[in-house]
């Protein structure tokens, strides 16, 4: 399933138009993500949760030219499902 079966699926639940439907789920989806990226964790009771997993700088190899160099440090998005949703 796409963002626009998503979207269709949506509205049809909602009984609404598919225009208002992809404005909530766009609603959701940036709220989620400006959650992450201040660095909190958005958890959905029955569903999971998502984290903001960060990942400090480490040394690595180049494979190609076994040259060592450092990673940089990033911040990823992490989802754990619940158990509810593990057992579907």
């Amino acid at each position: 399933m796409n963002k626009k079966e998503l979207v269709g699926k949506l509205a049809d639940h909602l009984d609404t138009s598919q225009s208002a439907a992809g404005d909530a789920l766009n609603g959701v989806l940036d709220i989620i993500t400006a959650e992450l990226k201040a660095g909190n964790e958005v958890n959905l009771p029955g569903f999971g949760k998502f984290i903001a997993k960060h990942r400090p700088a480490r040394q690595m190899r180049n494979p190609q030219t076994g040259e060592q160099m450092m990673s940089k440090e990033k911040t990823s998005a992490q989802f754990k499902p619940s158990v509810g949703l593990k057992d579907l």
